[in-house]
């Protein structure tokens, strides 16, 4: 983990910032408006910073006992270094602390990385989903991940 980066709960003035990340991450990404939406409605989120600038989101959803991992992104200039999976980890114990027993994903097919990560952590694939994902030559399949959590969150 980069002792630089530091994490904290996603604010109003780091739309912009996020959803700028978004693009560069996504080839149909949330907009400011659609995170702006996600917190209005409850959802957590989180932002890992450096020097202050916004590098990293994750926001995610609790619906009963089912925490729902929306959407996480790392900027391209500083993936690699164990970001992500301090944001999975920030959700995995906000999940576990409030009564969550489970954290559900979906995964674009062809994000390998992310696959990679999430199995790593110890999410296991629980099915797939035919054409979730907009792309730009028709949809694009979701795998769906799921990980068990228990009181320490792991």
């Amino acid at each position: 983990m980069n002792p630089l980066i530091e994490y904290r709960p996603l604010q109003a003035a780091d739309l912009p910032a996020v959803a700028e990340i978004e693009t560069t991450l996504q080839a149909f990404p949330w907009t400011a408006m659609q995170f702006a939406s996600s917190l209005t409605a409850g959802h957590k989120a989180w932002v890992g910073t450096e020097q202050g600038m916004v590098i990293a989101y994750a926001v995610v959803d609790l619906v009963l006992d089912e925490l729902s991992l929306l959407t996480i992104g790392v900027h391209p200039q500083w993936q690699r270094r164990g970001i992500a999976r301090k944001l999975v980890e920030l959700c995995m114990d906000y999940g576990a602390e409030n009564g969550a027993a489970i954290l559900l994903l979906e995964v674009r097919k062809s994000n390998q990385a992310a696959q990679a990560l999430y199995r790593r952590l110890g999410f296991v694939q629980t099915g797939q989903r035919k054409g979730y994902y907009r792309a730009h030559e028709g949809r694009e399949d979701a795998i769906l991940m799921a990980l068990t959590l228990d009181e320490g969150g792991r």
